[in-house]
């Protein structure tokens, strides 16, 4: 297995490894609510990013690639913007073309449960709702290692 404090950066991040991810419920930009205990049973990649961000111009294409082609093996990417500004937020995931649900969360209040300081912030969780993996920050080639990360919590 694949160490998790590889994917931690900073004490509060990693503080949410080996516990249950904080339940959410985020209007989407197609108007719908979903809610993150939904997909218990499956793999979550969670990325929280903000359009001002410029890593997350960058990553969000790497998760789309990743979204398509772990899919059908139970994966579900959801894309959380924290942007204060809702509509400026849904005009940036519109023009990224990515094809994974993108939710608004324009409170601090999942940030806060998840300790979200830099932008992008990654959690993958696994099948039971657990956080395995948290990667702050985005650097090209980080997609190729949440691949490990992925394929690992597949397998289980």
């Amino acid at each position: 297995m694949v160490l998790a404090a590889l994917f931690a950066t900073g004490a509060a991040a990693s503080s949410l490894i080996g516990r249950p991810a904080p339940d959410f419920a985020l209007k989407g930009l197609d108007g719908n609510n979903l809610r993150l205990s939904e997909y218990r049973g499956q793999v979550v990649l969670i990325n929280f990013w903000a359009r001002w961000a410029g890593d997350s111009r960058v990553e969000m294409p790497a998760l789309d690639r990743l979204d398509k082609t772990y899919r059908r093996a139970g994966l579900v990417v959801l894309g959380v913007s924290v942007d204060e500004d809702a509509t400026r937020a849904g005009e940036f995931a519109t023009a990224m073309r990515v094809s994974y649900p993108i939710l608004f969360d324009t409170g601090p209040r999942i940030g806060r449960g998840y300790f979200l300081g830099t932008m992008p912030t990654t959690v993958l969780v696994d099948r039971s709702g657990i956080v395995r993996y948290v990667k702050v920050g985005y650097k090209a080639g980080d997609d190729r290692a949440f691949i490990d990360q992925i394929r690992e919590l597949l397998r289980e």
